[in-house]
This record gives C-alpha cells, sequence and structure tokens, in this order.
C-alpha cells in the first residue's frame, strides 16, 4: 500500500444501492491508499461496508450536515442555489474543512448524479451533501477528480451545476460515456477538450473483491438472472405474464430463474419475496439478513448466468465485464429515456468498440415487451451477443483496464 497519500471521496455510496457503494469499495482497493476519509449523508450503512470490506484501511467517514433551518428542497423550488449558500448552512464546516485539510486529493466518485433527477425536491439535499465536501476542497485549494462519472440531463437546473463545476480551481473531470455526457457537461460549462474518458468505476473489479469466499453460496445448474424494482402493484397486475415467462423458459431451454435484489424492500427484496410466493422454477438471493447485495456473489451469480434482465445499470456493467449476454429494460427518468440510454449505450460502445452489433439485442424499452422477447429468441440472443464477446471484445478490456489505471495513477496516486 502506499502509505503517504491520504485521500477522501465523496458520491452517493452512503445509498444501499448496490452499484453505489460497489464503486467506492473498487476504487478503495485499486487504489491502494491506506488513509482514507469518506464523506457521508448516511454512516450506519457506511460503517456497515467498512467492516466487511474496508478492515485493511484506515477509514474516517466524516457526516456532512446542514442547519435545521436550511430547508434546501423547499429553497430549490424558488432560487437557484449557488455554492455559496451551500457552504454557509453547513453546520459542520470546520469538522469536514478540518477532516479535509490533511488530504492530498479529493475523489468524486463515479455514478449518474450530477443531472436534474437528483436536483428534485427529494434527492437535492443528498446531492448537495455530496457537493459540499467539493466546495471545501474547493476553498482549500485541494486538487479534486472526478472519476466514472455521467453527466446530465438537465433541465432548468443546468445553472446550478454550473455554478459548482465553473468555481473549481483545480479538478480532473472522468467521465464514464463519450455518448451524451460531453454534449449535457457543456450545458453547464465543462469543456469537452478537458475531459478523460474512462469506464466506470466498477467495470474492471479487483480480483480481491472476486475472489473473497461467497456469502451465501447458491448452486444452480442453468439459469437467468432477474432483476427489477418495478412497483409491486403493476408486477401483481400482469403476474400471469411473469408466470408464462418462467414456465416458458424452463419448457424450452431447461432455465430456472434467479432474482437478484439490488437494493432491499421495494428496491428488489419485495419483489424478490412476492414472486417466490408466485412463480415456479425460481429461487432468489436473499439480501435482507446481510443488508445489502455481496459484491462478490452479485459478479459470480451474474457470471455463471446464461443472461440477465435487469433495468439496473450496474447489471449491465457486470454483465459486460463477464462476458454474459444481457437484457437491459431501459426505464424513463424525467419522462424519456435518455438518462438510461446514455449510461448503457456508453458502456456497451467502449466495451464493443469496433464491434458492430445491433443496439436493440441488448436494450429495450419495456419489461413485459422483454420477457416475450427473451422467451422467444433466448437463443438468438446468446448465440449473438456471446459472439460479440470476442478477440476484439477482450482487447477492449484489456484496453480499458490500461486506461483506468492510468487515470487513477497520473491523478490520484
Amino acid at each position: 500500500m502506499l502509505e503517504k497519500r491520504r485521500i477522501g471521496f465523496t458520491g452517493p455510496f452512503a445509498d444501499v444501492n448496490f452499484g453505489d457503494y460497489a464503486m467506492v469499495v473498487n476504487n478503495i482497493y485499486d487504489l491502494e491508499i491506506k488513509d482514507i476519509v469518506l464523506f457521508s449523508y448516511d454512516s450506519p450503512f457506511l460503517n456497515t461496508i467498512k467492516e466487511d470490506y474496508l478492515s485493511d484501511f484506515n477509514i474516517n467517514i466524516v457526516d456532512v450536515k446542514f442547519k435545521d433551518k436550511f430547508n434546501i428542497a423547499e429553497e430549490s423550488r424558488t432560487k437557484i442555489l449557488t455554492p455559496i449558500d451551500i457552504l454557509h448552512n453547513l453546520s459542520n464546516y470546520d469538522e469536514i474543512a478540518a477532516a479535509m485539510s490533511n488530504l492530498d486529493v479529493l475523489v468524486v466518485n463515479g455514478g449518474g448524479y450530477f443531472n436534474s433527477l437528483w436536483s428534485m425536491p427529494h434527492r437535492i439535499e443528498r446531492l448537495s451533501k455530496i457537493i459540499a465536501p467539493i466546495l471545501v476542497a474547493n476553498n482549500l485549494n485541494k486538487k479534486i477528480v472526478f472519476t466514472g462519472n455521467s453527466y446530465g440531463p438537465f433541465t432548468d437546473d443546468a445553472e446550478f451545476f454550473g455554478c459548482t463545476f465553473n468555481a473549481l480551481k483545480h479538478s480532473v473531470i472522468g467521465s464514464r460515456d463519450n455518448l451524451l455526457s460531453p454534449m449535457w457537461a457543456s450545458q453547464i460549462g465543462i469543456n469537452k477538450d478537458n475531459i478523460e474518458f474512462i469506464p466506470d468505476d466498477f467495470f474492471i473489479v479487483n480480483e480481491k473483491l472476486v475472489n473473497k469466499d461467497l456469502r451465501r453460496p447458491i448452486n444452480l445448474d442453468r439459469y437467468i438472472v432477474m432483476e427489477t424494482y418495478l412497483p409491486i402493484e403493476f408486477i401483481e397486475s400482469n403476474i400471469e405474464l411473469f408466470k408464462q415467462f418462467s414456465e416458458s423458459i424452463n419448457q424450452k431451454y431447461g432455465l430456472t430463474i434467479l432474482f437478484l435484489p439490488f437494493n432491499l424492500k421495494h428496491g428488489g427484496m419485495d419483489q424478490a419475496l412476492y414472486f417466490e410466493s408466485t412463480l415456479s422454477n425460481y429461487t432468489y438471493f436473499d439480501i435482507d439478513s446481510i443488508g445489502y447485495l455481496p459484491i462478490e456473489d452479485a459478479t459470480e451469480l451474474i457470471k455463471k448466468a446464461e443472461l440477465v434482465i435487469s433495468s439496473r445499470y450496474h447489471a449491465l456493467v457486470v454483465a459486460v465485464s463477464v462476458g454474459t449476454p444481457i437484457i437491459s429494460v431501459l426505464k424513463d427518468v424525467l419522462g424519456d429515456k435518455r438518462y438510461y440510454y446514455n449510461k448503457n449505450l456508453g458502456m456497451l460502445n467502449q466495451a464493443l468498440n469496433g464491434i458492430d452489433f445491433d443496439e436493440r439485442d441488448y436494450l429495450r424499452l419495456d419489461y413485459l415487451e422483454a420477457l416475450d422477447f427473451i422467451a422467444e429468441h433466448f437463443e438468438h440472443i446468446t448465440s449473438v451477443q456471446g459472439n460479440n464477446y470476442n478477440n476484439l471484445y477482450k482487447k477492449n478490456i484489456e484496453k480499458l483496464k490500461k486506461t483506468r489505471e492510468s487515470f487513477l495513477n497520473r491523478n490520484i496516486k
């Protein structure tokens, strides 16, 4: 480990959402820097991740707190908040600054949170608690490195984001796609020439994570991984279609469904339990007793699956990284598909660079239609996608690995 460097992280990794915490753990393992500060809006969950994955590191978790009188959701409805609004309303500025003062770099962890979804009233407090350490680091003239982030789409909040990004004195901007993020980033004052294009923070998974003992081994012969966080009411009203799908893929192809929840409660576990009571040829990975989906189990189960169907971006990231066919169902965000279209196709373009592929073989618009598509064309899907995981794909993976290593070495290590 590199003992002399000290780094901090800010980002949405306090959410019990597989991709968000998996990315920060993977970054910490790859960087091999021992002394780390995690700036957080939910330390209890992060403490669990610290105990389970980061016991070999010196981890200090600092909560970002706002003054009680600061109703950011209401204020954001009536005015454009500036960096100074956020800084003045921190209740523990001195604590954050003290933790920041000893750091060499603040890493803004990868994700898709610089956009109009996260600036909505129900998320803007969490977003601002991610941004606050960036602003404190900027005050202290610290180097700020954005790893594999997406940028946009933006509606009427471009100036809110622009105020932050254009105030930064010493920053490195990484983007995990070269599709729409450069266009959207230009709307908030980021020059495309200043963007470094790198893979998602979890696309190249550290071997130490891959080789960890599985938390809950599952032995199945032939299976597909299913994930969804569709509302239970929608699933109930369409349960016959899910039953038909389960029976069809078992009868035609000898496949079982393994449901893999990426989050607790309505984020996946509620759906897993409901399907358990209604579907045949079905099992699920229970994350309730663990509290989250373990990284090592998720990657192993996806690797051994014959196909994945999911609405989660990081299900696609993992599947493509290990060469498993994937049907990714694009959800609407802000009324359309742009958010997930950019992230998911951006990932495919990197991994399949130079390979002719039909986006429709990977990306679908509707979950129920995707079930029919798989039931009717499973062999076509797996054959076509399997052929795309060829020698050029393998060269792309190696190139992306080197690109990530170079970025981390030059900018953080």
